[in-house]
């Protein structure tokens, strides 16, 4: 994804070549990895073994290892395997805690977890919250393992709104039911004073052409590259994310980065780093449509100069972490 790639090129710039075992495909998107100097990717399904998948990856000498996680059970083994020999292996997490069966991953830890990796790299406090409660002690646990691709959104003029802010909405993601497009369009319909503001969601999804017949006034759109989506927000006054869930939601950050007020729930782990009540937006309780809609008319009312200084506080935020500080947060463990 983006926010792979802009780490990568980080690691890249500061020396470090990368080598990627991975699915080839993300069914959820449309997005298309482009092929990067210094960056090795190869194929994670060309092995139907982890003795194999580790016999491949010795070539290439690697002074540590990042799994995506330890769903994969081949990258957890190959983990276990690098461990004997002392090259430290990490697992990358964006799950938060929310109890039910991952109690049974709390009592299983010491077998699982802890036997895998030496660290666990979360990407906010709710993920280390979640390896605290696995057993990993404080100093096994990174953060900030996710970089937005801020260079790109962060190109988006604020300067030129001053005179004529943009009144638009902006939703960027798929249209499924976690994504709670369905309260976003219930919350914009029971305003009845819009005052010149408008409502504009891209992305793709089963739920689309059902959102297009019901709210034919609402601007849908297709997918789009990064670059588009930057030029989506340099006509936007506000981005939106309404879901029920979210383990991270990194598109917080990049429209932070584009200057833009944010409105999010408070399922959404990222928010908690780059939304700040009355500083640079509002967050909500998930599927709380009176709240949404309250937030929203919240935006509206603000001036343009005080719009203006909540997309620099957006951005300011947005900018605590970069993919060079994901680069330098890996780096740090390295003897």
């Amino acid at each position: 994804m983006p926010y792979h790639v802009v780490v990568f090129k980080a690691l890249i710039a500061k020396g470090y070549k990368c080598v990627v075992y991975w699915y080839e495909t993300a069914p959820k998107t449309s997005y298309r990895a482009p092929k990067i100097e210094g960056l090795t990717l190869i194929n994670r399904f060309s092995f139907k073994s982890s003795d194999s998948l580790f016999e491949d990856s010795k070539k290439y000498d690697p002074i540590c290892v990042v799994s995506s996680g330890w769903v994969d059970k081949g990258y957890n083994k190959v983990c276990l395997t690098y461990r004997k020999f002392n090259i430290p292996t990490l697992a990358m997490s964006d799950t938060q805690w929310r109890g039910g069966k991952q109690w049974l991953n709390r009592l299983l830890s010491p077998i699982r977890h802890k036997r895998y990796f030496d660290y666990i790299w979360g990407a906010g406090i709710l993920q280390f919250d979640y390896a605290r409660k696995l057993g990993f002690k404080a100093d096994r646990i990174l953060l900030n393992c996710f970089g937005g691709d801020i260079d790109t959104f962060g190109k988006v003029s604020i300067k030129d709104k001053i005179n004529n802010y943009p009144k638009r909405f902006l939703f960027v993601g798929r249209f499924v039911e976690v994504k709670a497009i369905d309260v976003l369009l219930k919350a914009w319909a029971s305003i009845e004073d819009k005052k010149g503001w408008s409502l504009e969601l891209i992305g793709d999804g089963p739920l689309k052409e059902q959102f297009k017949a019901m709210y034919p006034n609402v601007i849908i759109k297709d997918f789009m590259s990064q670059d588009e989506l930057a030029n989506a927000a340099q006509n936007a006054g506000c981005f939106v994310i309404p879901s029920r869930f979210e383990p991270w939601a990194l598109v917080i950050q990049e429209f932070a980065a584009a200057g833009l007020p944010i409105i999010a729930t408070k399922q959404c782990g990222a928010a908690r780093h780059f939304v700040l009540n009355n500083y640079n937006g509002f967050t909500v309780e998930a599927e709380d449509v009176s709240a949404l809609s309250q937030a929203m008319k919240k935006i509206m009312m603000r001036s343009d100069s005080e719009l203006i200084k909540m997309s620099t506080n957006s951005r300011q935020l947005a900018f605590t972490v970069t993919p060079e500080t994901v680069a330098d947060t890996l780096i740090s463990i390295l003897k």
